[in-house]
């Protein structure tokens, strides 16, 4: 990855058919869920020093899919940055999803959250002890 403090994880229930997607973008991990449609799921971290743009997630994209991570920009907060986030999801059809609290413990803002096309999803933060500088986050959605 670009920070050595970051990364994308993503835990898959072992009875799910899942295929990883190859990606070259640094902090980007893409998998594919097999149910009666295929579900794209792109794990982001982009911190403020990525050398990539939104634009290049696009290829990953489908009619059906989930685009979760820390984004490191808040709705709520960040101008001009929020702007140039929202024009690219809204040219891909993606709806935003966020958790009702607060995922970065040091600046008291939500910059980690979903972004989904062709599917509703319910957000949610982990309640739990994390030695991370983030709440951790999970979706919840029924696969078909």
């Amino acid at each position: 990855g670009e920070n050595k403090n970051g990364g994308v994880l993503a835990l898959v229930k072992l009875d799910i058919q899942v295929t990883r997607i190859e990606c070259k973008l640094p902090n980007v991990c893409v998998l594919d869920i097999k149910g009666e449609e295929i579900l794209h799921i792109v794990g982001v971290y982009a911190p403020e020093s990525k050398s990539w743009t939104w634009e290049d997630l696009s290829p990953f994209l489908s009619n059906k899919c989930v685009v979760f991570g820390d984004f490191n920009v808040d709705m709520d907060r960040d101008g001009k940055k929020v702007e140039m986030f929202l024009a690219w999801a809204d040219a891909n059809f993606l709806t935003p999803f966020t958790p009702e609290l607060s995922t970065s413990l040091r600046w008291n803002r939500i910059i980690d959250y979903a972004l989904t096309a062709g599917l509703s999803i319910d957000i949610q933060n982990y309640s739990g002890n994390t030695t991370s500088d983030h709440t951790p986050s999970y979706l919840l959605f029924q696969q078909s």
